[in-house]
């Protein structure tokens, strides 16, 4: 009679010895990977005490305060609130009638729940020079708050830091233009030995408020803010990130049919590339990324990528809107 011999369960040496061996490279692994983390997070979490002053404290956030607390990029916070504020302005500009960015030097003064318009008496506002000049004629906005400009590198002219985009809807108020939204987008330059030297960038939504029934000024609602060092560390002169900026903020592409319209200069002529719908390329500052420094740029003067190719692959936040979505 044959007796089955029972052998004790378990693991044998070699098995043993090779499951500590991997359990030490996992464990190694994990300690490694948490002391980079604890080392970079100092970098990533540092705090800035901004002084944007009490204009712009009152005027962005409606705050008393002069001074903001502001995370130093790369910041993995505010780049959640930017994330959330995309998909609130790709929300906002697909039920949008109209799409019309303004760019501007200074603050954002007005930010109205309607403007006046006569379709019977007011010419047709098909590009943003014609908007700005209907709100300079028709609504009281100064010439001076928004810059009478079409596109970069036209001219001599500086390209504007600052930019707003007024997203207009459909309105139930005869004689008046509904503006569902405006985005503010506003970088402030800090040089002063006394301040922290670098930009605050800002892009910040204003609407009506979720109880308003009645027209009124728009209110904030939310945005993202965050600090930029200068792109070469412990600067000894301004000269040294002078080229430091984050622009354009937007192109206009208008009709390829306005090319009948001959304008002077011949740069303007390259940026009438759309077939029937004229469009933006719009840019907001990117929270995630280190600094602002500047970016080569390699294009002829005659093609119109010369005019934004320094943005590729400074921000993963660009948009492509259309200027009149609804159509």
């Amino acid at each position: 009679m044959n007796r089955r011999v029972h052998q004790p369960g378990g693991f044998t040496s070699v098995e043993l010895l090779l499951v500590l061996a991997l359990s030490a490279l996992i464990l190694g692994g994990a300690v490694v990977t948490y002391g980079t983390l604890v080392r970079s997070q100092p970098s990533a979490s540092s705090v800035v005490t901004v002084p944007l002053g009490l204009q712009r404290m009152q005027n962005f956030y409606g705050s008393t305060a002069s001074t903001s607390n502001v995370a130093m990029a790369p910041q993995y916070g505010a780049l959640s609130l930017a994330e959330e504020l995309r998909e609130q302005f790709v929300t906002d500009t697909l039920s949008a009638t109209a799409v019309f960015c303004l760019p501007r030097d200074g603050v954002n003064t007005w930010r109205p729940s309607l403007i006046p318009h006569n379709p019977a008496l007011h010419e047709e506002l098909d590009t943003p020079q014609k908007f700005r000049a209907h709100v300079v004629a028709n609504a009281g906005v100064s010439a001076a708050l928004y810059r009478d400009y079409r596109n970069p590198l036209n001219d001599s002219a500086t390209v504007p830091q600052n930019a707003s985009i007024f997203v207009l809807g459909y309105s139930k108020w005869p004689g008046y233009l509904k503006v569902n939204a405006i985005y503010d987008i506003d970088l402030v330059r800090f040089t002063a030995a006394t301040e922290p030297n670098g930009f605050h960038a800002s892009v910040k939504r204003y609407a009506d408020t979720a109880s308003s029934l009645t027209p009124s000024t728009l209110s904030y609602t939310g945005g993202y803010e965050v600090f930029f060092p200068p792109s070469v560390p412990n600067p000894t002169s301004s000269a040294q990130w002078a080229a430091d900026g984050f622009a354009p903020l937007f192109i206009t592409f208008e009709r390829s049919a306005r090319l009948a319209l001959r304008e002077t200069p011949a740069t303007i002529e390259r940026f009438k590339r759309a077939a029937e719908r004229p469009f933006y390329f719009i840019w907001w500052p990117d929270p995630a990324a280190r600094h602002l420094g500047p970016v080569a740029n390699t294009f002829a003067s005659s093609d119109p990528r010369q005019a934004y190719n320094q943005m590729a692959g400074r921000t993963s936040f660009m948009f492509t809107t259309p200027m009149f979505p609804a159509l």
